[in-house]
């Protein structure tokens, strides 16, 4: 597995934690039906930006706050499982 860059590695641990906890094949369907939505998405995280509390939850919205963090995170998920 290659080392991820250091603004992938909210993804990668995110994906891991979602394997870990079984719920990769879930989340699989769910990133597969968000998709189309995946501008959508972004902007949602963006919303949510403000209520989140603490550091470690900022640095997944911030990976997610774009469509490519959505379609990396799908990537991964797909990649390791």
């Amino acid at each position: 597995m290659m080392n991820p860059s250091p603004d992938d590695e909210p993804l990668e641990q995110l994906a891991n934690a979602l394997v870990q906890r079984g719920l990769a094949a879930p989340a699989r369907i769910f990133f597969d039906v968000l998709a189309p939505l995946g501008f959508l998405a972004s902007q949602m995280t963006l919303f949510v930006r403000p209520f989140v509390p603490g550091d470690r939850w900022t640095r997944y919205v911030d990976a997610l706050s774009d469509t490519r963090g959505w379609e990396q995170l799908r990537d991964i998920l797909n990649r390791d499982c």
